[in-house]
């Protein structure tokens, strides 16, 4: 059958419009073409038309069989999964487009970017016949496949072209019409064709406008959709940040609704994202709040305490709460902070309350030290309150701290209180901080107390027995209770720490007098920790003796030892300060043996300390201290010596003393040390 034959009989020329006399111009002129290869006298088809014509020629593709390059069904599942977003916006509009043409013997053909079927639309019957000529989902409508056709023609273009008849390169594709315009995203990347297929001799001009109409709206449809997606993965990006941050974060919006509260800041106040968001914030704030204060006023609080209050129960948190303008007349607030106990790790660092000794740093050999120490690991992880009972000296505070890095609290805070350093009138407002304007001088926003900044921590209160009473009478009841009030609050605070507290005297004695409650000393002496005096620790003097000098070898970057001499004497001195004295006359002797050039710390350096002098067991002189150079003497000789090693440079001798240069020069003064013009700074 001729090419001719198949689309009009002569019977039927007479009466042809233009339009299917041009068809048969073009009909001839693809035979013409097919037969030579050559485009000479090629009038009737349009250049984009005539070009794939060549390209179809020249790479031998058979203009009357269809080489039909099909998918396997998993390939074709994939691309379709692939592919979703456009399946999802394209499939409702095509449905319906496919309902409106029934009878028309049309489809709608939906191709991805690499020009596969994915789907076709029309009647049933309309799709059979197009399977039986070969055209079902998974085909490939590649020019390289079946030749010029709408579908590949559209890709290459990139604009909407309408083919009729004859212009497919295929002969079996000759029989129909094809609109066909590209899909592309905003950014102009292909996502596929939309293909309008019928019988030629129902071609139409409009045919091509309403795939052009249908392939706008599926494109307007698929950017809807990528911007809900990228609205939708943008908000996960941020939901997922903001849940990543170790802060509470909480923010209203200008109607005072909630708009954010992360995963922290729920578990923090006991919220439900799901239950407050775009909620009133006064469902779940009291007036008092912090964040409610900031969206009426204005005010930020920056780096302060916040209080979220809620049915009259507080919770505090360290953190900022910003107002944050949105356009004139309106703001919102924004809230980042963190609980007190977090707020604790940065407290203990930058305020010094961190615990940096541990039980293995105390040093001793005698029994009643060593039994000392076993109880105190022994009671460390309990949550019972603990009572040091020592002479001042003995390392009360060096116990609590080696208590607290054993037990349960030991990544909490540290805070220590010396009950007798704060005045009696300050000690309440040290231990329980007070509300803004409590009472003149006071801060303005207030200021939390050591009870507060213990939380989750331990809480040391040395020299307990210097705690007015009326104090007592307080500290007794946040014992009993685990909850006080700030001066000048009328909120509770859950108090949540370790209790150690230190007395030098003895509080049985303290109790009978009447100085101290016998109530408050019940409630702390529940564990007892008694650390001997070191004059009952002979035997530990030696150790403690060997150990302070190591350290001031290292710092003086010499040798230093003590002589067999001078520690029968330390051993036979009481030390009423304790190891307290012991480290600082160690300290002293050093500094003076270096000082003379001596690798030894001898009898003579001891005997400079008046307190050997004055103990009824040192009396006596073995050494002859008369002979013995004065400390001032001694300490110019040094000067002297330093300057002379150093070739008089006034820096680097003040650097090897230790000293300040300004220290370096009055003691020059005092000692009348001429300043030598050769001396360079």
């Amino acid at each position: 059958m001729t090419i001719k034959n198949r689309f009009i009989s002569k019977e039927e020329k007479k009466g042809f419009s233009a339009v299917y006399e041009r068809i048969l111009n073009i009909q001839s002129e693809w035979q013409r073409f097919i037969s030579t290869g050559s485009t000479a006298n090629i009038l009737s088809i349009r250049p984009e038309v005539l070009s794939s014509w060549k390209r179809s020629y020249e790479r031998g593709i058979d203009p009357y069989h269809i080489r039909t390059a099909t998918i396997t069904p998993e390939e074709l599942a994939r691309r379709l999964e692939s592919n979703r977003t456009l399946l999802e916006v394209s499939i409702p509009l095509l449905e319906a487009f496919g309902s409106n043409i029934e009878g028309s013997d049309f489809r709608v053909d939906l191709i991805d970017s690499d020009l596969f079927i994915l789907k076709q639309f029309g009647e049933k019957k309309v799709l059979e016949t197009a399977a039986g000529c070969g055209s079902t989902p998974g085909v490939s409508r590649a020019e390289s496949q079946t030749g010029t056709n709408a579908i590949c023609l559209a890709a290459i273009l990139r604009r909407p072209i309408q083919l009729v008849g004859p212009e497919h390169y295929n002969e079996r594709l000759q029989q129909l019409t094809c609109s066909a315009t590209p899909l592309v995203d905003n950014e102009g990347k292909l996502l596929g064709v939309l293909n309008l297929a019928g019988p030629y001799e129902r071609v139409q001009l409009h045919t091509l406008g309403m795939t052009v109409a249908l392939g706008r709206a599926i494109e307007l449809s698929y950017l809807q959709a990528h911007l809900l997606n990228e609205k939708e993965l943008a908000h996960k990006y941020i939901e997922s940040i903001v849940d990543s941050i170790s802060d509470g974060l909480v923010a209203l919006n200008e109607k005072s609704r909630i708009s954010v509260l992360n995963k922290n800041a729920g578990k923090i106040l006991d919220l439900r994202r799901n239950d407050v968001i775009d909620h009133s914030a006064e469902e779940f704030f009291d007036p008092d709040s912090t964040i409610i204060q900031t969206l009426k006023s204005g005010e930020a609080h920056v780096d302060k305490e916040l209080v979220f209050s809620r049915n009259n129960k507080r919770k505090m948190v360290i953190g900022t709460c910003l107002p944050v303008s949105i356009k004139e007349g309106t703001k919102s607030v924004l809230c980042v902070f963190k609980e007190l106990s977090r707020a604790r790790g940065f407290v203990k660092n930058l305020a010094g309350f961190k615990a940096y000794f541990t039980l293995d740093d105390l040093k001793g050999k005698s029994t009643n030290f060593i039994n000392a120490i076993n109880f105190a690991r022994h009671t460390a992880p309990l949550p019972s309150n603990i009572l040091l009972l020592g002479e001042s000296g003995t390392g009360k505070e060096l116990f609590a701290q080696g208590i607290h890095n054993a037990s349960q609290a030991k990544n909490g805070p540290f805070i220590a209180i010396n009950c007798g350093a704060i005045p009696a009138g300050l000690i309440e407002s040290e231990l329980f901080g007070y509300e803004g304007g409590a009472f003149t001088g006071a801060r303005r926003e207030g200021q939390q107390g050591k009870l507060e900044l213990a939380e989750d921590g331990t809480l040391f209160l040395d020299d307990i027995d210097c705690m007015p009473v009326g104090t007592q009478v307080t500290l007794l009841r946040i014992l009993q209770n685990r909850c006080f009030t700030r001066i000048g609050g009328t909120h509770e605070i859950l108090f949540n720490a370790r209790i150690i507290v230190a007395s030098n005297k003895d509080l049985w004695k303290e109790v009978r007098d009447g100085s101290f409650r016998k109530d408050l000393f019940y409630r702390i002496n529940v564990i007892t920790i008694e650390i001997p005096p070191l004059r009952e620790r002979k035997e530990d003097i030696y150790e403690l003796g060997k150990e302070f000098t190591r350290r001031w070898t290292d710092k003086l970057g010499a040798t230093l030892i003590l002589s067999n001499k001078a520690l029968a004497m330390m051993v036979n001195y009481p030390w009423p300060g304790n190891v307290r004295e012991l480290e600082n006359v160690i300290e002293r002797c050093a500094i003076i043996a270096h000082s003379r050039g001596s690798t030894q710390i001898e009898e003579r350096d001891l005997l400079t300390y008046q307190g050997f002098h004055l103990s009824d067991d040192t009396k006596e002189d073995p050494s002859g201290i008369a002979g013995v150079a004065s400390l001032d003497q001694m300490e110019r000789e040094t000067i002297l010596r330093i300057l002379s090693s150093m070739n008089n440079n006034i820096s680097a001798a003040a650097k090897k003393l230790g000293v300040t240069r300004g220290t370096l020069y009055n003691k020059m003064r005092k000692y009348n040390i001429p300043f030598k013009a050769s001396q360079r700074i």
